[in-house]
């Protein structure tokens, strides 16, 4: 097992102007190997900093991944801060500009003075090649620990990482205890119930970790185990998911990296069975979940949108005594919407969902957050409500999530 921290440099990460996907990647991808991550950290473009953080996060670390400010402009200064913080001096690395000469000439390009500067290195970096650009990757050795700049373009990075970091980084942690994870999808039960209903984690875990990770379709349950060898790591893990299905089976849908979706689109073209969808305050979220799978127009026939009354009545056939007197959000509404939506297109399923996804429309019977979702079949029609927020987003990704769990119910039996 190797302790690993991640360190992103740049202002841009630090005022929001890009998301930091290098860190997530590079997390996940040397989780895979059996590193231990630590810790992330996103710093602006200050050398004292740069330089300070790195003693931070190298003291307790076995490895370091540095990421940004390797570019050839006056605020890249990544290879400056390295090199002040190991005492080390910059000179030019012969065969990198003899790599920068040729990459510039192939391209019909005319290699100018700042971009030669990108051949300028710490003399104690082991230059890691870069297939995909200009910037080397730099790979330091520090009392025996690692530490490694990259590019923060992320299609450079990734190929160095996959070409260069990973291999190391997976030689290093083979040697001692051994660290896999394990993600169990749940769907249908909040995050605090299925806490109460797997039961105290020290009665069960013996060292090894559980986290719970909520998001708008469900709670994934993570566990983390650390072993001498794979084998015994794997048969803890085996021990605790045992112990976990033996209590949350019935919530539990799929492993891992499963989507609600996957397995609910999997589970259609197994069955051979079709489904159709009728939206309004959704507009159209759920037919995309269920259309973004290649090959989906074997389960799926079509879908509407229909905000209005009028649009209710008119493509879906809903009564119009039934808008007056129940209301566009209700269980009445609902129902119809998913039997009309099914007969229109033939489908073994149609999937209805009508709500108030705000910030206004509340009442105080059907506050924002108000929705309603039917689910019409060969054997009848559901409906349900719920009551999810005051945030518009969250509400519409809920309400799919909702959906997408009231089909896999019916699916699953």
């Amino acid at each position: 097992m190797l302790n690993l921290s991640i360190l992103t440099i740049g202002d841009e990460i630090c005022i929001g102007q890009i998301i930091n996907t290098n860190a997530a990647w590079i997390a996940a991808e040397c989780t895979r190997i059996s590193c231990k991550i630590l810790a992330h950290s996103s710093i602006g473009d200050e050398m004292d900093v740069i330089v300070s953080e790195i003693g931070r996060l190298i003291a307790h670390s076995d490895a370091l991944i540095i990421t940004g400010g390797l570019g050839p402009t006056h605020d890249d200064i990544t290879k400056e801060a390295i090199s002040a913080f190991l005492g080390d001096t910059i000179v030019l690395h012969e065969p990198t500009l003899a790599y920068l000469k040729d990459f510039y000439t192939s391209r019909n390009r005319t290699l100018t003075e700042r971009n030669a500067t990108q051949a300028l290195l710490p003399s104690l970096t082991q230059p890691l090649h870069n297939s995909r650009g200009t910037a080397p990757g730099m790979l330091f050795d520090y009392h025996g620990k690692l530490i490694v700049s990259l590019p923060g373009v992320p299609m450079e990075m990734k190929g160095i990482m996959t070409d260069h970091v990973l291999p190391l980084l997976a030689k290093r942690a083979a040697i001692g205890d051994v660290l896999l994870y394990k993600t169990l999808m749940t769907t249908g039960i909040p995050e605090a119930s299925l806490a109460d209903l797997i039961g105290e984690p020290s009665e069960f875990l013996h060292g090894a970790s559980l986290a719970f990770l909520p998001s708008y379709q469900g709670v994934r349950l993570r566990i983390g185990v650390s072993g001498a060898t794979k084998i015994a790591a794997e048969a803890d893990i085996e021990r605790i998911e045992t112990h976990i299905r033996s209590k949350a089976a019935k919530f539990i849908f799929g492993e891992d990296n499963q989507s609600l979706t996957t397995v609910v689109t999997n589970l259609l073209l197994k069955k051979k069975l079709t489904v159709s969808v009728a939206e309004s305050c959704t507009g159209g979220l759920l037919g995309a979940a269920l259309t973004d799978l290649a090959g989906s127009s074997a389960y799926f026939e079509g879908g509407v949108q229909t905000y209005s009354y009028a649009a209710k009545e008119h493509i879906l056939s809903v009564k119009h005594e039934t808008l007056t007197i129940y209301g566009a959000v209700s269980s009445e509404t609902v129902e119809e919407m998913a039997v009309n939506v099914r007969q229109k297109f033939s489908t073994d399923f149609g999937i209805s969902i009508s709500g108030i996804a705000g910030p206004g429309g509340g009442l105080p019977e059907k506050p924002v957050g108000t929705v309603w979702i039917g689910l019409a079949h060969p054997g009848g029609v559901i409906t349900k409500r719920f009551n999810f927020g005051n945030d518009r987003t969250m509400n519409r990704e809920r309400s799919v999530g909702a959906a997408l769990e009231m089909l896999y119910r019916a699916l699953i039996g």
